[in-house]
C-alpha cells in the first residue's frame, strides 16, 4: 500500500491484465465548513480522476462497500465547485457540457462503515465479472458521443419538446396570474407588467422614439458649450462657415435684385 501526504494511492485499472495504470488518490473527505451535500464521515474524496471515467462507473466498483447515495464531481477541491461542474447541465436542450478534464470525486455512502472499507482496496478496478469494462475510451467514446450530439431520435426530441413546452406554459400562466394580484414587496418595491393592476406602457416603436428622443434631448440641454479648448474651436469654425453661406445668399438676392431693376443701394 503506498500513500503518499495522508492520501492512499491506487492504480485505476480498465481490464484485469493492465499493468501500467494511472494513478488515483483516495482519503477520507472532511472539511471545516459544513457541506450537506457532502456529509463528515460518510463521504470519500478521490483526486486525478480521467476525463472519460463516469459517475455510473465509480457508482458500480463502490456499491460492494455499501449502499452510494451519490457520486459528484469538481474540476477542483472546494465548497462550491460542484455546484460550477453541473451548472446548467440538467437545463432542457441546453449546449452546455461537462468539461471533458482531469477532475475531483466525491462517493457518498449511506453508512460511515463503507469508508474503511473502500479504504482498504489494492486498485480501483472498472471492469464487471465479465471482465468487461465499465467505460467507453477512445474511438467507442467519441463514437457514441457523435450520436447523442448529432444523431437525435425524432419521437424521443418531440416528447422532450412537448414535455419542456407544457412547462414553459405552465410557468408562464402562473406568472400572468401573480402580475395580476401583485401587490408592493417588503422594501415597496412594485412588479411592473403588460397586465394587471400595475401595467406599464406598451412598448411600442413609437413609444419607445419618443422616449429615446426626450433622452437625449435631455442629455444634449446638460452638455456644457463653449467650456472645452475644442468647442471653442469648433464654435468658431461653425460661425465663420454660417458667416460664408450668408454672404453667399445675400450676392445672390443682390444679383435678383439687380436683374428685376429693383436695386437701388441709395
Amino acid at each position: 500500500m503506498v500513500e503518499i501526504e495522508g492520501y492512499k494511492v491506487v492504480p485505476l485499472r480498465m481490464t484485469p491484465e493492465a499493468k501500467h495504470c494511472h494513478s488515483i488518490y483516495m482519503r477520507e473527505h472532511f472539511i471545516r465548513l459544513m457541506d450537506p451535500n457532502k456529509p463528515k464521515g460518510r463521504t470519500l474524496f478521490l483526486l486525478n480522476i480521467p476525463p472519460y471515467v463516469t459517475e455510473a462507473s465509480l457508482k458500480e466498483f463502490f456499491k460492494q462497500f455499501g449502499k452510494v447515495e451519490s457520486v459528484q464531481f469538481a474540476a477542483k477541491p472546494g465548497r462550491e465547485e460542484t455546484i460550477k461542474w453541473y451548472e446548467g447541465l440538467d437545463v432542457p436542450f441546453s449546449n452546455v457540457e461537462a468539461p471533458f478534464i482531469f477532475k475531483v470525486a466525491y462517493v457518498v455512502f449511506e453508512k460511515s462503515s463503507s469508508i474503511a472499507k473502500a479504504l482498504s482496496i489494492d486498485s480501483l478496478d472498472l471492469f464487471n465479472s465479465s471482465q468487461e469494462c465499465l467505460i467507453k475510451t477512445g474511438m467507442e467514446l467519441w463514437h457514441e458521443e457523435y450520436e447523442q450530439k448529432y444523431l437525435l431520435d425524432p419521437e424521443a426530441t418531440k416528447k422532450r419538446i412537448k414535455l419542456y413546452m407544457a412547462g414553459y406554459d405552465k410557468r408562464e400562466r402562473a406568472a400572468l396570474e401573480e402580475a395580476k394580484t401583485s401587490e408592493a414587496d417588503a422594501d415597496g418595491w412594485v412588479t411592473v407588467g403588460k397586465e394587471g393592476r400595475n401595467a406599464g406602457f406598451e412598448q411600442k416603436e413609437s413609444v419607445i422614439g419618443r422616449i429615446e428622443n426626450k433622452v437625449a434631448k435631455d442629455k444634449k440641454t446638460k452638455e456644457l458649450k463653449n467650456f472645452y479648448t475644442f468647442q471653442i474651436r469648433e464654435s468658431k469654425m461653425q460661425n465663420i462657415v454660417e458667416m460664408r453661406k450668408k454672404f453667399e445668399e445675400d450676392k445672390r438676392k443682390i444679383e435678383l435684385l439687380k436683374q428685376s431693376r429693383r436695386f437701388k443701394p441709395f
